[in-house]
């Protein structure tokens, strides 16, 4: 491969830790619902599941780094990856303080846009240099 060529390693990366943090939101779903139907054990690991989802999407910002350097990708995935990790950040937050009626659509939201990126990062394409 020229130097000229990006390298595509860092796409896998993009992806891999991008359908993680997307099947861990879904689990997070899965989990408030089996809490919300009266399972009082699913909210301790909804609890956890939202400490790891913070310390995954850190990695999916890391993956969208080398994206960028040295994968010659764009730049935006990585205020993605910042905005999202804030937003995850807030929910926590939000749900140890039990406001529920903030907690439920802010986690929507955050499934929306990871759902959303994954797809994007799926159907993303490198550009090869002539």
């Amino acid at each position: 491969m020229s130097t000229n060529q990006p390298r595509r390693w860092p796409i896998a990366l993009v992806r891999l830790f991008a359908i993680i943090v997307l099947l861990q939101v879904l689990l997070q779903a899965a989990f408030a619902g089996g809490f919300i139907s009266g399972e009082i054990t699913y909210l301790n690991a909804h609890s956890i599941n939202g400490s790891m989802l913070l310390m995954t999407v850190m990695l999916l910002g890391g993956a969208t780094i080398l994206l960028f350097r040295p994968g010659r990708g764009p730049w935006w995935p990585i205020l993605f990856s910042v905005a999202l990790w804030w937003v995850c950040s807030i929910q926590v937050g939000i749900g140890f303080a039990r406001l529920v009626g903030a907690h439920i659509p802010l986690g929507a939201a955050i499934m929306a846009l990871s759902g959303g990126f994954v797809w994007w990062s799926l159907a993303y394409r490198q550009r090869v240099a002539a």
